[in-house]
């Protein structure tokens, strides 16, 4: 049994969704069509410090993201702490709707340069 609603499956003997308190019928929900993304680029680095502020100021804007290459960086050695010829930098990329917002937030720490990204933010100051 399914609750056509939210789609969970009920053992023999229900009849209506706790959470729905709608009907149960015999036949699966179908998956919902999951239209394809199109992800852009924003960030491209091997400095943890730029990876972890790229991360929390996307975060704090709320722009969904998603990161390629972090974890196979730990397979090889040195990889987190220079760069790995084998697995390249780490890839931060957002859906393309979000792109422009992620470029402005990111600004010049988008290249994975930490040190470029805070001689902008000191140029900017008064």
């Amino acid at each position: 049994m399914y609750c056509p609603e939210c789609g969970l499956e009920y053992r023999e003997g229900f009849v209506t969704c706790v959470d729905c308190e709608v009907p149960l019928t015999d036949v699966a929900p179908a998956e919902p069509a999951h239209p394809d993304v199109q992800l852009v680029t924003v960030f491209e680095g091997t400095d943890p410090g730029a990876l972890a502020l790229a991360e929390s100021l996307l975060l704090e804007e709320k722009i969904p993201y998603s990161k390629r290459f972090d974890q196979i960086q730990d397979l090889f050695g040195m990889g987190r702490l220079s760069f790995n010829p084998l697995v390249g930098p780490v890839v931060i990329q957002v859906p393309e709707e979000h792109a422009e917002a992620a470029h402005e937030v990111l600004g010049e720490l988008r290249h994975g340069n930490l040190e470029a990204a805070d001689e902008s933010a000191e140029a900017l100051e008064p």
